[in-house]
């Protein structure tokens, strides 16, 4: 949930990590990057342990060793981020709260679309290739902004069948979890 007044809402995107995921993504996403990054970092000490053997002998393993000790900082940190998300995703399981407005906006956004068309399109067009482009592969998501009597405020909502139907002027009611403002229902009152 952020401010619509903001630049966030602008570049649209929320300053809420993960914002509109839901619990359980998050904590199996989580779970996925955890385990990986636990499986490189065990290949990485042991592949340091045997350049530390082989350092002896070579000087150019000792210069691989270091690139290893990088290597192995960067798992750590992509593991700690992956327990968070975890954390968080749990934490997120919660009780929900409903939240009840009158719609001012639903719109489609894709990831940097707020920039200019010729970049937009120079970042994402891979010219006259079979299939889609990237730009039409980019994960499509609705920014749902409405008025709560205590101010204006915007929701991603990442699931399709939830935006549509959605009009400005109507009435909902958005049942929300605590962290990461997850869509869990929306309900509508023509």
């Amino acid at each position: 949930m952020d401010n619509t007044g903001s630049w966030a809402r602008f570049l649209g995107m929320s300053l809420r990590p993960w914002s509109g995921h839901s619990p359980i993504s998050l904590i199996f996403r989580g779970t996925v990057q955890c385990a990986i990054c636990i499986l490189l970092l065990v290949g990485t000490v042991n592949m340091g342990t045997a350049m530390k053997e082989i350092a002896v002998l070579d000087g150019a393993a000792a210069g691989l060793r270091g690139l290893l000790m990088v290597a192995g900082f960067v798992l750590v940190l992509l593991t700690l981020a992956a327990a968070v998300r975890i954390v968080v995703g749990i934490l997120d399981l919660g009780p929900r709260r409903s939240i009840p407005g009158v719609v001012v906006s639903i719109s489609e956004r894709r990831f940097l679309d707020f920039l200019p068309d010729q970049l937009n399109n120079a970042l994402w067009d891979r010219g006259p290739n079979v299939g889609w482009s990237w730009s039409e592969r980019r994960k499509v998501r609705h920014e749902l902004v409405i008025d709560t009597g205590s101010g204006t405020h915007a929701w991603t909502l990442r699931d399709a069948k939830k935006a549509s139907g959605i009009r400005a002027g109507q009435q909902v009611t958005l049942v929300v979890s605590p962290l990461v403002g997850f869509v869990d229902r929306l309900e509508s009152s023509s």
